[in-house]
């Protein structure tokens, strides 16, 4: 059900396209509306923040959140640190292993918790558009709503989440600007509103009671912001980006919390057209693109001036906001069709490859290990391009929410273990040619520890018909360990090292169990079906190492039996080839 109700969420390829549709259409005025209407009710001020649900029309339901003023103008100490909070654990990533909530946010939000929940149940019923809305830290609140709605996959299908804020400070030290509920938050922000910036340890910030200055340095944008100005307005969703410019607008912000109109704001939007100061930006900037950004920086406050005054570099920020606004395809694109293409030409490639090599009787992992060949060289190439593919979609993983990555990561982990079982032993190749020891320990990329990783917690040990049904088809099955050929490698070591003259009984004794765990493997992989029959190929490192160990074992007049050497001596390995 989240997939499917993801695919019917309005995704923009861009800030720009967004704000330019939010601030046209009637969207963020009715959500502004309804925020107004519940402010001028002062029972709703009672408390410390606030809610009420409307219904504009059958198909939309707005939520808005307000918050009282005092929780803004007569900060407690401490309201500005960022703390950990169980409820948000869901938002955890690679990169942002623990989440910190702004501790006033978090404050209102779990007072209001017990009615939150109940509101949850209540929004399970409605369809069509669901706007979360708020303002200063009633946003805040709405915010956090709005990650848990997204987190709990409540809503019917149909229901399509988007939350609106107006002058709301920042509520977390997390990143979402890697995921698909990035695109679902709107943050209207206005250059006379230092509200956004209250807890930052730059500009108002410092005059904010906190107990530490460390605390309040961890907070980091998501969604897009609409930086709005009596003149026009401009749409980011660089969380760098965005942060400077709060910093700087904060600081620039003269007198006390005041408030500010934002109706009168939204009204300026829709009627002006501002071109003041186009010619000028023309005659500094050749490129019109580049022109149209600096004219965007300077209507909504943001001059060369007052930015190198802040340390800012312009150049830095111009290059920023062209990167945004010339790539908007490039976000939620994983799997663009084009892209897609060439990986399965390159995948086909590599089937290709595989098939000649067991007609050289060597198997697809010694013919590369051995090459010689230009069409070896091409395999290179292939496997590299898809290891390029396959490392970015796995760091994508690393950077979405829990929930959100499990879901990306399941549509595909069957891809990705296919790659993984027919590149990998091209790497593991590669490292013993150039006489490494140990792959798994020193050179096994974390992308490959991932995708095995993720592919064990989601598949389940076969039953006994689905080991019948890989028995019958075993003949064209990959290797499903992809590491099988790092630890025939290592066996060959083991034996080299055991037929040496210099071989101590500290090292005898170690080869020998390694030998030993060897067997125990492969049987096991055997029983299980789970190694292609290439592996028995008279040229295969594997029947090397068979070769080497029967013979040591023939030398020694050992006696060590087990079922991998009777299955061996037997010839039962033809069979299964």
């Amino acid at each position: 059900m989240e997939g499917r109700r993801m695919n019917q969420v309005p995704l923009f390829s861009s800030a720009r396209e967004l704000g330019n549709l939010m601030v046209t259409s009637n969207l963020i005025d009715s959500a502004l509306t309804k925020i107004l209407e519940l402010q001028r009710d002062q029972t709703a001020l009672l408390s410390s923040v606030q809610y009420r649900v409307f219904y504009p029309s059958p198909k939309c339901t707005i939520v808005a959140f307000v918050s009282s003023p005092d929780c803004t103008q007569n900060p407690l100490p401490g309201q500005g640190d960022l703390v950990p909070s169980p409820l948000f654990d869901f938002l955890c990533t690679e990169e942002y292993k623990s989440v910190s909530i702004n501790r006033a946010a978090l404050t209102l939000f779990t007072s209001f918790h017990d009615h939150l929940s109940g509101l949850k149940t209540q929004l399970t019923q409605i369809e069509g558009q669901l706007i979360i809305t708020g303002h200063s830290l009633g946003g805040s609140v709405a915010s956090l709503f709005t990650l848990c709605l997204l987190d709990g996959n409540l809503l019917k299908p149909n229901c399509r989440p988007f939350c609106i804020t107006f002058g709301s400070p920042l509520i977390g030290g997390f990143g979402l600007q890697h995921s698909i509920w990035n695109s679902f938050f709107l943050h209207v922000v206005s250059n006379q509103d230092p509200v956004p910036g209250l807890f930052l340890p730059s500009g108002r910030g410092r005059s904010t009671p906190t107990s530490s200055h460390s605390q309040t340095t961890g907070y980091k944008p998501f969604g897009t912001y609409l930086l709005c100005s009596e003149l026009g307005c401009a749409c980011l969703e660089k969380p760098d980006l965005i942060l400077g410019l709060l910093k700087v607008r904060s600081s620039e912000v003269a007198g006390g919390l005041q408030d500010v109109d934002y109706g009168e704001i939204l009204r300026n939007l829709k009627e002006r057209a501002i071109c003041k100061g186009l010619q000028q930006v023309g005659e500094r900037f050749a490129d019109p693109f580049t022109a149209g950004i600096i004219m965007d920086l300077e209507i909504i406050g943001f001059d060369q001036t007052k930015l190198l005054q802040h340390n800012i570099d312009i150049e830095t920020v111009i290059s920023t906001m062209e990167e945004e606004a010339r790539n908007p395809t490039k976000k939620n694109k994983a799997f663009d069709a084009k892209i897609l293409n060439h990986k399965k030409k390159d995948m086909a490639g590599l089937e290709w490859y595989k098939k000649k090599s067991k007609d050289l009787n060597k198997g697809y992992y010694d013919c590369f290990k051995n090459q010689g060949s230009k069409r070896d060289i091409k395999i290179e190439q292939y496997g590299g391009h898809l290891t390029l593919y396959w490392k970015d979609m796995v760091a994508q993983v690393q950077r979405k929410p829990q929930k959100e990555g499990a879901t990306f990561r399941t549509r595909w982990l069957y891809a990705g273990t296919v790659y993984r079982r027919m590149v990998e032993p091209l790497d593991i190749a590669a490292f013993y040619v150039e006489g490494g020891t140990d792959y798994m320990k020193n050179e096994r990329s974390l992308h490959y520890k991932l995708l095995q990783q993720w592919y064990e917690e989601d598949v389940k040990p076969p039953s006994k018909d689905k080991l019948d049904s890989k028995k019958q088809k075993v003949s064209g099955i990959l290797t499903e360990d992809s590491c099988f050929w790092a630890h025939v490698e290592e066996a060959i070591l083991s034996c080299e090292l055991l037929k040496s003259e210099n071989c101590t009984l500290e090292q005898e004794k170690s080869s020998w169990d390694n030998l030993v765990k060897f067997e125990e493997y492969v049987m096991e992989q055997i029983n299980n079906y789970a190694v292609s029959p290439e592996i028995f190929l008279g040229e295969s490192s594997f029947m090397k190492w068979w070769g080497l160990y029967e013979g040591y074992i023939y030398a020694r007049s050992n006696s060590h039996r087990s079922p991998l050497i009777s299955f061996m001596k037997n010839g039962s390995y033809t069979e299964y080839r």
